[in-house]
């Protein structure tokens, strides 16, 4: 056990992850939301009827717009646990523990163990993180693969040792099969910014990365041979209003690249700051330690001339920021597509909180940011029975007694 975390300490923490993965399963008593949950559901119990594996349809039509390994685990899920929400959600849960799980190892191997058990929290604990267990998409299973793709390249770049290699190749075919080309781009953007950081340009050019390339392409051939038969044999086929669609390119290009070239038909939420906006209250009640958390990193890179000693890294808030330059350049932006980085942005807000509250790094921001929440948490709380009553009169007086007595305890 570290020195600077006690038992005391850890339980605590330990107990309020498990609190946010209680509440990611009582989500599961809400039924679905339109659209995309509900879509994605029906064509995984659409593909376990058919056992169409390879070729994935929509209500007896193709279907091209996101590769199928959501449709895969979920279809396995549903033959186990039988045709219904929970057996739909089931797969990409884990995929929640996977990343929880992920970002307390990587930040372990940098960090003491507070701050990597603080990590876990902030982001087990954030808004995001109960809305993607609930509105199941694709985003859930693609931030676990990304994220375990980052811990094992770090412990990897660490260690030599080649299992972890092997391991973030098959996170990577994972996550491009969940996603496509974005579950490599982010480990990409978040090495090279480490790379470049602590001057470690030779880690740019390993023969291991050819390795690496076969096993993802091996991993990828299924997809593949599917997306080449459903469609690059059928040029005759239309979609999105126009024949000769390739689902390769598709797939591998237009859907991600082509958001950014202006190849794709989808455009909408064009605005740099358009998922800035939207985190600010998807990572509540994080937000401001996780701005301040930024701000201070980048200070402190100034600071020391944009340079890293070997036992620093630029792995998060590199990823973080160049991730974001390039989602936040798309024609094509939703809320949740800045959640794969979640992770990452966890980690710069538990460095932040943990030089606040244990290592006294800022002590003229300790009193204003604790009124601030008390604040912000205690209008939260009556809000909360606000909005209860609205749809549910009447309301209850003793309700909104608790509320007040509530906000006062906080």
């Amino acid at each position: 056990m570290d020195k600077d975390l006690d038992w005391k300490e850890k339980k605590v923490i330990l107990l309020l992850v498990a609190s946010s993965l209680m509440v990611y399963l009582f989500s599961w008593q809400i039924p679905l939301m339109e659209i995309d949950a509900v879509q994605y559901a029906n064509i995984s119990r659409e593909m376990l009827l058919h056992k169409s594996f390879f070729q994935v349809y929509d209500q007896g039509r193709d279907y091209l717009d996101k590769p199928p390994m959501l449709f895969w685990l979920s279809a396995a899920s549903m033959r186990i646990f039988g045709i219904n929400d929970a057996a739909y959600r089931f797969p990409s849960f884990l995929f929640s523990i996977l990343s929880l799980y992920s970002t307390y190892r990587f930040s372990c191997l940098y960090y003491s163990k507070r701050i990597a058990l603080l990590s876990a929290l902030v982001l087990a604990a954030c808004q995001a993180m109960f809305l993607i267990n609930h509105d199941v998409r694709t985003d859930t299973m693609l931030m676990g693969w990304v994220m375990a793709t980052i811990w094992q390249l770090a412990a990897w770049l660490q260690k030599k040792n080649w299992k972890h290699l092997i391991w973030a190749s098959i996170a990577i075919a994972g996550g491009m099969l969940t996603k496509g080309p974005i579950a490599l781009m982010v480990p990409v953007f978040a090495f090279s910014a480490h790379f470049v950081l602590t001057r470690s340009f030779r880690l740019f050019f390993r023969w291991e990365y050819l390795v690496m390339g076969v096993i993802i392409l091996l991993l990828l051939l299924p997809m593949s041979f599917g997306l080449y038969h459903q469609y690059d044999l059928h040029p005759e086929k239309i979609m999105y209003g126009k024949t000769g669609t390739s689902g390769l390119r598709f797939f591998y290009w237009t859907q991600s690249f082509g958001r950014i070239t202006g190849e794709s038909t989808w455009h909408e939420n064009d605005s740099f700051f358009f998922l800035f906006q939207n985190l600010l209250w998807g990572f509540l009640p994080w937000t401001l330690f996780f701005v301040l958390g930024i701000l201070t990193g980048l200070a402190a890179w100034l600071r020391k001339k944009f340079f890293l000693s070997s036992g620093e890294e630029g792995i998060s808030l590199g990823g973080f920021l160049i991730t974001y330059c390039a989602l936040g350049s798309s024609r094509a932006q939703l809320p949740h597509y800045i959640y794969v980085v979640l992770p990452l942005a966890a980690i710069i807000t538990a460095k932040f909180i943990n030089g606040l509250l244990f290592e006294n790094r800022y002590p003229r921001w300790r009193k204003p940011l604790s009124v601030f929440h008390y604040v912000i948490f205690s209008l939260l709380t009556l809000a909360l029975f606000f909005v209860i009553s609205l749809p549910f009169p009447p309301f209850p007086v003793i309700l909104f007694l608790a509320a007040l007595i509530t906000a006062a305890v906080l």
